[in-house]
């Protein structure tokens, strides 16, 4: 893995609520995307919500980045820009069935005349 000229921490990256298994186990991030997140990401967390300010070259860019004044340039920002994506991101969810076209069966309230678009 290329070192990156962003400050390391003194505990690995973890979230919890999202990836509760760890960026590894989740099957979302390749093992060199994990060990990046797990590396910096404290590191990143800081910069991007303003309780690190940027020292090296390496952070100013990851900063103008987040800030969407920079196209992402090394495997780090990629990953957190994954991460981002994934963690906050909506996620879909899908049914094996419509719920509005058997509504009726579901709710006692429903009925079909309300929602009559023709007559």
């Amino acid at each position: 893995m290329k070192a990156f000229d962003i400050r390391l921490s003194s505990k690995p990256f973890i979230d919890r609520m999202k990836f509760p298994y760890g960026f590894r186990k989740s099957g979302d991030f390749s093992i060199s995307e994990a060990d990046i997140l797990a590396t910096y990401g404290k590191t990143l967390l800081a910069l991007e919500t303003g309780e690190l300010q940027p020292e090296t070259a390496d952070e100013a860019h990851f900063v103008a980045f987040i800030s969407g004044q920079a196209e992402s340039a090394n495997l780090i920002e990629k990953a957190w820009q994954k991460y981002v994506r994934l963690a906050r991101g909506k996620r879909h969810f899908y049914t094996l069935h419509s719920s509005a076209s058997n509504q009726a069966d579901f709710d006692e309230d429903y009925t079909e005349e309300e929602y009559d678009v023709a007559g």
